[in-house]
C-alpha cells in the first residue's frame, strides 16, 4: 500500500507542478495536459462533474457551453477572487472566469480568463488588463490585485489538473 502511495506521488507530482498561473498584460497564458485516454463523450462528462462538484457552494451557477468534439468552454463564478486596496480601504471582487478546453490529439489545451467583475452582486466596469500600464508594468493601485487573481486562477487551474491526471475509462 505504502508503494502505490508513493508511486502515485511521485507520478501526479509532476503534472501539478506544471501548471503556473502568471497574469500578465496578455492574461493568463494557456498550458496544455495530458488527455485522459477515455472517449470525447467521457470526457465531456467528467468535465461537467468537475465543474458541478467545483462550484457545489457556487451561489452563482455555472455553465457549460460551445459544446463540440473538439472541445467545451465553461463560465463560472469565484468569490473574493482577488483584492486591492486603495488610500487604506481594501476592495474585494468576485469574478466571472471562462475556462476554454480544447481537445488535441494527445493534450488538453485549457485557456483561463476573467470575463467579468463584480462587486457583491453589481458587475463593476473593471477590465483586470488595466491593471497594467502601457509598458506592461503593473500600476500601484493594484500591486495586491496580480498576486491575489494568480492564487485564485492557481486553485481552479489545479484542481481541473488534479481531477483530469485522475480520469480513466471507469
Amino acid at each position: 500500500m505504502k508503494k502505490l502511495l508513493l508511486l502515485f506521488l511521485f507520478t501526479s507530482a509532476p503534472l501539478l507542478a506544471q501548471v503556473t498561473m502568471e497574469f500578465t498584460p496578455d492574461g493568463f497564458q494557456s498550458f496544455e495536459i495530458p488527455k485522459p485516454n477515455v472517449p470525447v463523450d467521457k470526457l465531456e462528462s467528467r468535465i461537467r462533474g468537475w465543474v458541478m462538484a467545483y462550484n457545489e457552494r457556487n451561489e452563482f451557477g455555472y455553465d457549460v457551453y460551445d459544446v463540440s468534439e473538439n472541445g467545451l468552454k465553461i463560465d463560472a463564478y469565484k468569490m473574493n477572487a482577488f483584492y486591492y486596496r486603495n488610500r487604506g480601504e481594501t476592495f474585494q471582487h468576485r469574478i466571472k472566469y471562462t475556462l476554454k478546453i480544447d481537445y488535441l490529439e494527445r493534450t488538453l489545451r485549457v485557456k483561463f480568463s476573467v470575463a467579468e467583475v463584480y462587486m457583491g452582486k453589481n458587475r463593476v466596469d473593471l477590465d483586470p488588463l488595466k491593471f497594467f500600464n502601457s509598458e506592461g508594468k503593473l500600476k500601484a493601485d493594484y500591486l495586491d490585485a496580480k498576486p491575489s487573481l494568480e492564487k485564485t486562477a492557481q486553485k481552479i487551474v489545479d484542481s481541473f489538473v488534479a481531477f483530469m491526471s485522475q480520469t480513466t475509462l471507469d
